[in-house]
Parts: C-alpha cells; structure tokens; sequence
C-alpha cells in the first residue's frame, strides 16, 4: 500500500555532509540516489566517492540515474506506483548510487549502528533493469522488519550494465593498464565492490551494523552474490542467492569478448583499417545511446546476456565451472546461506526453442553434444521423444533448460554449503499476461518485496507475508527455516504457503536426474547445451557470424524487426 503523506527528513553523514530524504507516515525513511563513487571514464574501474557532497548536501529524495539500456517488449510484472518521486534519466557514466530504506528514523546514538541490513543487486542478465526500479522499493520491507520487531535496512545498487558494465578486449586491456588498472571488464561487478565498501564505512550513519550485512539478489543479481563469495573479501556476513550462480550467465574469456568487441565495432561502423588504439578512442567517445542500440544486433536473443569476464583478477582464481559446486568452499566470513530457484525459470526463454519442433530439438541436442552416448543419456532421463507432439516436448524442453541452467548446479551446492537453507518456489503468476500461471523467472521478487499485495488473490498474499518475513528472520542471523544440512529439507513456496518437504517427497523437481547427470560427469554438458538452447552465446562468440547476419537471420525469426540500412538494400 502505498503511503498517504511523506515528509523531509535530513541526516548528518560524517565525511560527506548533509542527506536530505523522505520520511513517509509509516516511519520508514529513504535515501535515494546516494553515489558510492564515479566513473572515471567508459571501460574504466570505478573510484570510490571520497569527498564531501557539494556544498555539504545531497538530495536523496530523488532518485539517482540508470545505466543506460536496450528496451524490453515484454516483462510479466506490473511496476508499483511511487507518486512521490519521478521516473529517473539514464545514464553510462553517473549512474554508481545507492537507495537506502530504514526502518523509523536512525537511533539517537547513531554511531552504535544496530539494524542488520540487506543490500540487493538486481537481476536483468547483467544488462536490464535498476537497483531503484519501482519494484525493488525498499520501503515496503523495511516496514515489515519493524512490525516483526526486526528492524531492517534495505539497500539497493545501480551499477554499469551491458557495454559499459561488461565489454572486455585485449585492446581495452592494454587501456586500463596505462592506469594502473589489471584485469579487463567486468566494471559492474567492481562498482558493486565500491557499493558494498561504502557501506561498511558508512551504513553506522543510518543506524546500521556493518558486521551484519546479506548480500541478496536474484537471477544476474545472484550471480553477482556468488562473485562476491569468490572474491574473499569479507563485505558481508550472509547471503541469499535467488536463481543464478556464477555461470548463468555465462563466464567468457578475453578471447570470447574480443569478438564481441569486433562485432560492436562492425555495427558501429567503425573502420577495420583504423589503428586499433584508434577505434578503441572512437568506441570510448561514441554517444551512449548509439552504443546501447548496436547490443540488439550483436546479442540477438531476447533477452540479451553480458557475462563476467574471467580474467583471474575480480575473483584471482578460474572462475567456477557447474561442476566445480559439488565441492564448493564457502569463507569462513560467509558460512549461511539461502539458494533457490523458481519452478518455470527457462520460460523466460521460451522464443528460443518455442519454434522447436521435437525432431529439430533432439537433433540439436546430438549436434552439440557430438556424443550419442550422452545425448542418448540425456533425452531419456527427460522423456524426450522425437516423434512425440511439439506442445508436449515443449514443457520437457522448458522443464530441461531450467534444470540444466539453474536447479541442478543449486542442488550441488545446496549439499555441499555448511549452514544452507534451500527453497523452490511453485507459485504460479496471477497476472494476465502470456506467463500467467506459471511460476516464472522474476516473479519471487513479488512476493518477497511486497510492493504488489494489493493485486494477489488472498493466499498469495499470505506466502507474499511468508516469504518477506523469512528473508528478514534470515538478515537478522535466525533460522528462516529448518536448515537443509541438519534436516535434508527444503522450503517449498505454494499458492497458500512455504511448506518443508524432503528430496524424495517433493515430485515436481528431478533431484534422482540431477544427482546422475552429476554422477557419470555430464553436469557441464547439461549447463552448456541449456545455455546453448536459450542463450545462443556459441554463435555470440562466433567470428564467423557477423552482425548483420545476426540482423538480418536471425531478429526476425524472433518478431524482432530490424532497423533499414543502406547497406541491406
């Protein structure tokens, strides 16, 4: 529900100034468009925020820009209404801040900090959405805290997304050591290592306890949480991990992006025979909106996908593959965790192997794999029949991506984490849109942040209730649930509430396939060729296949229509 009357409300920050917020009639307080630190220039490190605000102030009642982005034709959640402040500007390079919800205002000895907090990285496959959409509104969860006596800070990141959060080159390489900086990409992901230094430094001005910090996020979001973990430096103390692990979105070498710069340029049309330090510079001072265009032809799929980019400095080790999880080491200043997954994630997806017929599929699944023996392995654990009808396979190919991609690799690490808290969520999707009836990729954010309670029928209303008080009972170091590693049993999320069941009594999910595929080593075949089926990133980081084949090919047998060009005349 949303507030009636808001009100100003001014906060000292030792070191920067005063903050200026909203205080609303539920006695929550926010914090908009906080900047953690700056953007010294595209395809750079992020520079953490060190200065007093200008003139000593800061408006945090407004919020702060995005990371400029391509549009979506479709998403399947309504965006809750905020009367009380205006739709934000887009931007590459000022775009690093934070919103920041406090549950009444701060104690009167602020400096003791006391309210654990949860910090939020979004999802949007590294290249969509914004920490300060409508729908991550810290205010409604913070409310909650304090009505359940466990006042909560929440926090949300903007961070640099797809080209400008992600692109990495051997060229750009070469440019970041000229400054000093090792490593290559990977930008959005060092800005949120500034987000969460800043708020171990500062979070005691809003009566927070820097020693109590969880890291959640959900799909690229969770990615990013499981970065976090690897990089061992101990900036939180919990986390919630809520559908993606590290490779979801894919895990490409320099060599793989230096493709996808060369196709960026390509369809930028700038020149090949240019010095190659020459197109970098024309890149770097390409209009942003240009640069945000030209992703659609190069990526392709629906849903476009940045990965982190592994180049052994963000995290110092080879970055994990799906198999490495079975016996994943969690820090020492990180021991509980909550993961999970939703029923029908892969739906998200489903224009990618939708026009699939059941022969083209599981000769597909031959071709890549190039191993009968597995394909063989793989299609009977699914049922999958060539010559069965394409409807029926359908759900079998949506039901296969989504185990190969997200809930086999979590059940991996779900039994190999020491203090673990594992969940499904089954609740189908109330809303009239083409998902509608399907627990679908994203829809968990609904009911975990409570901002849409007015539009769900009354049982989900009562798991919405549920699964927000969880997620706080988790931040504030209590048992969310019965732990996974002491009673083998997972929190399952229906229509009326989350309900414990064990592995064997839990028949929606294949946690018998699982464990084989997992068993005669073919959980990073599962992971690539799901990958693959959705993802398409093979013929991404394929030179062969250029830009405007991609365009031409390839945007229209998705319904996407390709802008006319000259040169395809």
């Amino acid at each position: 529900m949303n507030p009636k009357e808001w009100s100003p409300i001014d906060l000292d920050v030792p070191g920067f100034g005063t903050l200026t917020g909203l205080c609303f009639d539920n006695n929550v307080c926010q914090y908009m468009g906080v900047p953690y630190a700056t953007v010294p220039g595209r395809f750079r490190r992020p520079q953490p925020v060190s200065k007093p605000w200008p003139g000593g102030k800061w408006d945090g009642t407004k919020l702060g820009p995005f990371c400029s982005q391509p549009p979506r034709d479709f998403y399947p959640i309504p965006s809750p209404e905020r009367p009380w402040v205006d739709n934000p500007k887009t931007s590459s390079s000022d775009c690093l801040s934070l919103n920041i919800s406090v549950p009444s205002k701060p104690p009167v000895n602020a400096s003791q900090g006391h309210y654990p907090v949860m910090i939020f990285m979004h999802g949007g496959a590294f290249v969509y959405a914004a920490g300060g959409a409508a729908i991550y509104d810290g205010r409604a969860l913070a409310d909650i805290s304090q009505q359940l006596n466990e006042p909560t800070i929440i926090i949300s990141v903007n961070f640099r997304l797809g080209v400008f959060g992600f692109l990495a080159s051997k060229e750009i390489q070469e440019y970041n050591l000229e400054f000093g900086e090792s490593g290559v990409g990977n930008y959005g992901l060092w800005d949120q290592v500034e987000a969460l230094r800043w708020v171990q430094k500062n979070i005691r001005a809003f009566g927070g306890d820097p020693d109590r910090v969880t890291l959640f996020g959900q799909s690229a979001g969770g990615v990013s949480a499981n970065v976090h973990l690897l990089r061992n430096e101990p900036l939180f103390s919990s986390t919630i991990i809520q559908s993606g692990l590290l490779p979801l979105c894919g895990v490409m070498t320099v060599e793989q992006y230096q493709v996808v710069y060369d196709k960026m340029l390509t369809e930028l049309d700038i020149p090949t025979e240019l010095p190659p330090r020459e197109r970098l510079k024309r890149l770097i001072e390409m209009d942003e909106d240009k640069v945000t265009a030209a992703m659609v032809p190069v990526c392709v799929i629906p849903v476009i996908t940045f990965s982190p980019c592994d180049d052994n400095v963000l995290i110092e080790q080879p970055m994990p593959k799906y198999s490495d999880y079975s016996s994943f080491k969690a820090p020492s200043w990180c021991q509980r965790i909550i993961i999970g997954d939703v029923k029908n994630e892969c739906v998200i997806w489903n224009k990618s192997f939708r026009s699939l017929n059941s022969k083209e599929f599981t000769d597909r699944v031959y071709s890549f794999l190039g191993s009968k023996e597995k394909a063989d392995k793989l299609l009977s654990l699914y049922q999958v029949d060539p010559s069965a009808n394409s409807d029926d396979n359908f759900w079998k190919m949506e039901e296969f991506t989504t185990h190969g991609l997200y809930s086999a690799v979590n059940w991996s690490l779900i039994r190999a984490y020491p203090t673990v808290y594992a969940y499904h969520f089954d609740v189908p999707s109330p809303f009239d849109n083409d998902w509608s009836g399907l627990a679908h990729h994203s829809l968990d954010n609904v009911y975990i942040w409570s901002l849409l309670s007015q539009h769900l029928p009354a049982s989900h209303r009562q798991v919405s209730a549920q699964m927000s008080k969880m997620w706080i009972t988790f931040a504030n170091g209590n048992d969310p649930w019965e732990r996974f590693d002491k009673s083998g049993k997972i929190m399952v999320f229906q229509p009326e509430e989350g309900v414990l069941k064990t592995a064997e009594a839990d028949s929606a999910r294949g946690y018998k396939k699982w464990e084989e595929i997992e068993r005669i080593g073919l959980l990073n075949d599962f992971y690539r060729l799901s990958d693959e089926l959705c993802m398409r990133r093979e013929e991404l980081t394929n030179a062969a296949v250029a830009p405007r084949a991609l365009r031409v090919d390839s945007m229209e047998a998705y319904g996407i229509k390709p802008k006319p060009r000259a040169a395809d005349n």
